[in-house]
């Protein structure tokens, strides 16, 4: 894929990502919907649909409400759809890649999120020393601000993250086939959906589905609840 393709892919996603936690959220950021809608814009709508439904179903639960910012589930998709759709790495195996490697960096846009939320504050505290009469085109001024800086920082960062890792793809390469790690990653494909549905289950079964990814929470309430010494 070219380094045009790539600033191309890196715009978009930066445009679907401002659904997540700078203006909206009309739900375009749900893995479910931005894995094929970045997919088809890729030219791999079958590989966007398997990793946004997969995505989907493991990380259903994840939603910036209030002041919360979860794990980026929407960073994830965009970033596994965009590497299973690089040239001769659209076999399952690869699909199931892509995922693994995308997976961790979920963890740093969130932190880029938190990071870009400290500096709408200090935009805002810029406004809020406007005079009153300058005040509606001050907050016009800082909203679009916001959100203007929220698309660079989403496309910037894409396009470095997009670029490392089809560096690290046309480089190394991975071609295991017939092997047990790609036979391995294959069956992966069928386990995955297998394991998110069981998280959806838990969803709407459990009365504290949160407590999923916190354990030890768990066990130290009910030691705090428990009467027996």
């Amino acid at each position: 894929m070219t380094w045009h393709k790539l600033a191309i892919a890196a715009v978009w996603a930066g445009v679907i990502s401002l659904d997540f936690t700078a203006c909206g959220p009309f739900m375009v950021s749900q893995p479910l919907v931005c894995g094929p809608l970045f997919g088809w814009l890729m030219g791999q709508v079958v590989v966007g649909v398997i990793i946004g439904g997969i995505v989907q179903l493991l990380w259903m639960d994840l939603s910036p409400i209030g002041v919360g910012i979860p794990y980026d589930a929407t960073a994830v998709t965009l970033l596994a759809v965009y590497w299973a759709s690089l040239p001769g790495h659209g076999a399952l195996s690869q699909v199931v890649l892509s995922l693994i490697i995308a997976v961790p960096l979920g963890f740093l846009f969130r932190w880029l999120d938190q990071l870009a939320r400290r500096i709408n504050t200090l935009i805002m505290h810029r406004v809020e020393k406007v005079s009153d009469a300058n005040l509606p085109w001050a907050l016009w001024g800082g909203i679009i601000s916001g959100i203007l800086w929220s698309w660079i920082r989403y496309t910037v960062a894409y396009g470095i993250v997009f670029g490392l890792g089809q560096y690290a793809w046309n480089r190394f390469g991975y071609f295991p086939r017939l092997t047990r790690v790609d036979q391995g990653l294959t069956m992966a494909i069928i386990l995955l959906p297998v394991a998110g549905m069981g998280v959806t289950l838990e969803l709407f079964l459990s009365d504290e589905p949160e407590r999923r990814w916190m354990p030890w929470r768990h066990t130290k309430s009910s030691r705090k609840d428990d009467p027996t010494p």
